[in-house]
């Protein structure tokens, strides 16, 4: 009787610790660079992207750097990731939330047209993160998928 006790305790115990890492968000704070070769970007002329990022929960600042048909870029942005919307470098709303593990990002351009769904996840190790991003464009819809390795 006492080990089925045990068993019993160890099994609350353990779907406790499954229930509170299903919680848990990921931290993205550090150096990504954008693997090309495994990243369809929809075709978007993007030849190189490292983006730093700095996540102290609820607040992302990134800073992206990169070169896209030739001409080099920087941006940087800061939001939160509670919902509440923030306006980025181009004057359009971007909205967090956490969908468990997952950030889901909403962005619209200044006159609030809808403009970008993105959904951004980091892999069980810390090493690479995902983006899933469809955005629209005067050629019509742009999906892209991402892999960034951590640096």
């Amino acid at each position: 009787m006492r080990t089925l006790r045990k068993l019993f305790v160890f099994a609350a115990l353990a779907a406790g610790a499954v229930a509170l890492a299903a919680d848990t968000k990921p931290d993205f704070t550090g150096t990504w660079k954008l693997n090309v070769d495994k990243s369809d970007l929809g075709g978007a002329p993007i030849t190189a992207l490292v983006v730093t990022v700095d996540h102290k929960e609820p607040v992302f600042k990134l800073t992206a750097k990169g070169t896209a048909g030739g001409e080099d870029f920087e941006e940087t942005e800061s939001f939160t990731t509670d919902g509440k919307p923030s306006e980025d470098s181009h004057g359009g709303t971007v909205k967090c939330q956490w969908e468990g593990a997952t950030l889901a990002i909403e962005g619209t351009t200044p006159d609030g047209t809808p403009f970008e769904h993105a959904r951004l996840s980091i892999s069980a190790d810390g090493k690479t993160v995902t983006r899933d991003a469809v955005q629209k464009t005067d050629e019509g819809e742009q999906k892209r998928h991402e892999i960034y390795d951590k640096q």
